[in-house]
């Protein structure tokens, strides 16, 4: 699967709450989630251009994700393998024991929506301010520049400015706040 991903820098969330109202978007959940983010012991992911990522879900919901390198100019498209675990402590113990590093953690307040094939995320991240992520999921490489263009359209709809594109992922933006060199 291919997540076709664009991150937007917003001052608040108040108009594009308004404008999923007005379209009947559906309210999915409020969330908290925290990102703990590793490097390899075998590779640098930050010249690979990869991520591996545990996420906790407010709900104690334990997700293990693997980020491919970017793909296109605009956005966050990267192909995404995810696992599902109940145990933090031992998923974080194994990886420690294999040799990842922690490399940064992420805590955001998210307020997520869906609107035909899109979902879209509205974001506080600690220590980074507000955002909006439109995204869509892909089968095939090859429908990934059209599903690209689809997110910005309905980003435009939304009101987002394209102006406004984030390319850098939050740990990018995390890492760069604390003047650290990526992972």
């Amino acid at each position: 699967m291919f997540e076709v991903e664009v991150k937007y820098r917003v001052t608040d969330h108040t108009n594009i709450r308004d404008k999923l109202r007005e379209l009947n978007a559906k309210f999915l959940e409020h969330t908290e989630e925290t990102d703990v983010y590793f490097n390899s012991p075998v590779r640098d992911f930050a010249k690979t251009d990869e991520a591996l990522r545990v996420r906790v879900y407010g709900d104690g919901t334990v997700v293990v994700t693997y980020k491919g390198p970017r793909i296109g100019n605009v956005g966050k498209t990267r192909e995404e393998i995810n696992v599902a675990t109940n145990d933090l402590d031992n998923t974080l113990e194994i990886l420690k024991r294999l040799g990842f590093r922690e490399v940064a953690r992420i805590v955001k307040r998210r307020d997520i929506y869906n609107y035909e094939n899109f979902t879209v995320y509205l974001d506080t991240v600690e220590g980074l301010g507000n955002f909006v992520e439109v995204e869509t999921m892909v089968n095939d490489k090859g429908l990934i520049d059209k599903a690209t263009e689809e997110v910005l359209r309905f980003g435009d709809k939304l009101g987002l400015s394209r102006d406004w594109i984030e390319r850098r992922t939050y740990l990018e933006l995390m890492l760069e706040k604390l003047g650290v060199n990526k992972p």
